[in-house]
């Protein structure tokens, strides 16, 4: 996995915005975006700050192996005073969609 994508998973699993690792490191939104997608290199000065922030070891940014599920619940009220309860699941590969299906499927055996 890459640093741009580990990145991606470990900012959705603290359920923070790129804005906001970006206001924290004092750079552009734009600049932070270019880590993810990868089409820019991460300063090294940078690195222990995003590790800092993101409550991870240095090493975890670049490892290949990160807890790979995320699961983000978001609450929003309707117009019509409902409320809508979405769960968004991030599956960085198919062996993480194959775990999650195993565990809907014995969930909704019985």
């Amino acid at each position: 996995m890459s640093i741009g994508n580990n990145l991606r998973v470990l900012r959705a699993k603290k359920n923070i915005s790129q804005q906001e690792i970006a206001d924290f490191l004092g750079i552009d939104r734009k600049t932070y975006v270019s880590w993810e997608a990868e089409s820019a290199d991460i300063k090294s000065s940078y690195i222990p700050k995003l590790a800092e922030y993101l409550e991870v070891e240095i090493n975890d940014l670049f490892s290949e192996k990160v807890n790979k599920i995320v699961i983000n619940q978001q609450n929003s009220d309707n117009k019509d005073s409902s409320t809508n309860n979405s769960i968004v699941l991030l599956l960085t590969d198919k062996e993480m969609v194959d775990q999650v299906m195993d565990v809907i499927k014995k969930k909704f055996e019985n």
